[in-house]
């Protein structure tokens, strides 16, 4: 029997080469496949409907310089996967759906019903639009069905006018979990409190996570760290980049607690 046949000539090494070659088609084929891209965009990051207001107005727009878009809209409860003709909120908005011609935008319109919400708080709901391409004549071309969400707050009457304000009031706390660390926020305030990114220290030493979150108001939410290391902390300040009601971001630093 000959001992120094070719390794390829082993079946477990022949599939493993046919695999290779079927995935490199792949490669092929998607490299040379026109990418998806959207062409409608929501000129706000987030919605803020303040009680009192008659109505809250943003636009939609369509970037594209050729193609229509097809638009469906609706909000929802925090429930993603949710049906939107299963979803029941405190709001009409107007057009539900709408096509837009090149280049040419569309006024979306949310009027709050009057259903009670909690007077002592923010409630937060979400902005769903569903941009449906037009089917495409050009060959190997891909077209996707593509959702954008931005969050809707409703802010009763009473609170502060600038959320910001009570951001300091914020708290950090750093745990262990068996082998695992994770990271504590507290917010007693009535405002929800959205973010981009946390650093833990400061200088040279800080850690970095580009990981973003929401803290709902008066509750406590705990996030995960992975790969994190708290040996490698010099000093126990965390650092916050927190998104206002614009959408800008505001660096904010806490002193970090440490549970025992």
């Amino acid at each position: 029997m000959n001992k120094h046949r070719n390794a390829l000539s082993h079946p477990f090494n022949a599939a493993k080469l046919w695999l290779l070659q079927f995935f490199g088609l792949c490669l092929i084929c998607l490299a040379a496949m026109p990418m998806a891209r959207a062409d409608m965009i929501i000129e706000t990051t987030r919605i803020v409907y303040r009680e009192g207001m008659r109505d809250v107005t943003f636009k939609v727009t369509n970037k594209s310089e050729v193609n229509p878009a097809f638009v469906q809209m609706w909000l929802d409860n925090g429930d993603q996967n949710a049906s939107p003709e299963d979803i029941a909120t405190p709001f009409t908005m107007s057009p539900p759906v709408a096509r837009i011609n090149a280049g040419r935008s569309q006024v979306v319109r949310l009027v709050f019903t009057g259903e009670k919400q909690a007077a002592d708080k923010e409630s937060v709901f979400w902005f769903n639009m569903l941009e449906v391409p037009p089917k495409s004549e050009e060959a190997n071309k891909l077209t996707l069905a593509i959702r954008s969400r931005i969050k809707l707050f409703f802010r009763p009457k009473g609170l502060p006018a600038d959320p910001m304000a009570l951001a300091e009031q914020l708290e950090w706390t750093l745990k262990a979990n068996g082998s695992e660390w994770e990271i504590e926020g507290y917010n007693p305030t009535p405002f929800h409190f959205s973010f981009f990114s946390f650093k833990f220290g400061s200088g040279d030493s800080a850690l970095s996570f580009n990981d973003g979150g929401m803290l709902t108001p008066q509750s406590r939410t705990t996030y995960k760290l992975k790969d994190f290391d708290p040996s490698k902390l010099k000093d126990d300040a965390i650092s916050l980049d927190l998104i206002n009601d614009y959408g800008a971001t505001s660096v904010k630093a806490y002193k970090l607690k440490k549970s025992s």
